[in-house]
């Protein structure tokens, strides 16, 4: 008789990114899931295969939820140089609140796992490119509004504020301060004006 699956995945899954973004794939054990989220191993590895095919899963739920949030504004038809500063603003402001002590967990991911795994690799590099098309979307309309230079190159523009981004990033999880992480982001930010 095959086993009832007592538990919502969908929550499993929430629970199971948090302890990844807090904690990083390495130190969270199995049973740092099973605690977190409050479902037995079996129950796990029915759903997700293993902690591996859990953490894949965790870090598109993070991409489907916490980016999209995150740089929503720069995926929005027309969106330009308020939409780029709307989310450095985000950013700066989960910084300043201690929200963004984990840094992100895309980034985070990039250092620590994808050089050695193909799967969040692959999941990092689509975050990614995403970033940067957005941000080059932005810098582009930015542009024709005027609220750029002409010269401005959209594409390599796009590439480096989705670095800045990421370096942000590193910084908050790092001893870095809130107020050295405003201090790189506003001088990062002088490549639009």
């Amino acid at each position: 008789m095959p086993r009832t699956r007592e538990f919502d995945p969908d929550q499993a899954l929430e629970d199971a990114m948090g302890a990844f973004w807090e904690k990083g794939y390495s130190a969270t054990s199995v049973e740092d899931l099973v605690t977190t989220t409050g479902v037995n191993r079996y129950g796990l590895y029915d759903v997700y295969g293993s902690k591996h095919g859990l953490f894949v899963a965790a870090l598109e739920h993070y991409q489907r939820t916490v980016i999209s949030r995150a740089i929503g504004e720069l995926e929005q038809p027309g969106a330009g140089l308020a939409a780029i500063h709307a989310v450095f603003d985000r950013i700066l402001g989960h910084v300043r609140s201690g929200k963004g002590k984990h840094g992100c967990l895309l980034c985070n991911t990039a250092e620590e796992v994808a050089p050695f795994d193909a799967d969040a690799a692959r999941v990092v590099s689509a975050f990614q490119r995403r970033l940067a098309r957005g941000f080059e979307r932005a810098v582009d309309v930015a542009r024709a509004e005027g609220d750029i230079s002409s010269d401005a190159a959209p594409r390599e523009l796009g590439r480096y504020l989705a670095g800045l981004i990421q370096g942000a990033s590193y910084l908050a999880r790092s001893p870095a301060g809130p107020r050295q992480i405003e201090d790189f982001v506003r001088v990062g930010l002088r490549a639009i004006e």
